[in-house]
């Protein structure tokens, strides 16, 4: 795992190692107490919260997929 500082309005770009497809931006949006806002941008990219991709299931060990 990666772990990344970001402040508001910073992003992080997304693209698949050997591929040259557009890349998906990910931003942070807005920061409240206990969450935070996230902003997907790209094409040809299904986006899934991590609980509904691991069936209800959500932990620390289990990530978002980007596909």
């Amino acid at each position: 795992m990666l772990k990344l500082t970001r402040k508001l309005q910073q992003g992080v770009m997304l693209q698949p190692i050997g591929e040259t497809t557009e890349p998906v931006l990910i931003r942070v949006l807005e920061i409240l107490p206990n969450q935070v806002g996230l902003g997907f941008e790209g094409t040809d990219y299904k986006v899934i919260r991590s609980e509904i991709y691991h069936g209800g299931h959500d932990t620390h060990e289990q990530h978002n997929s980007i596909k």
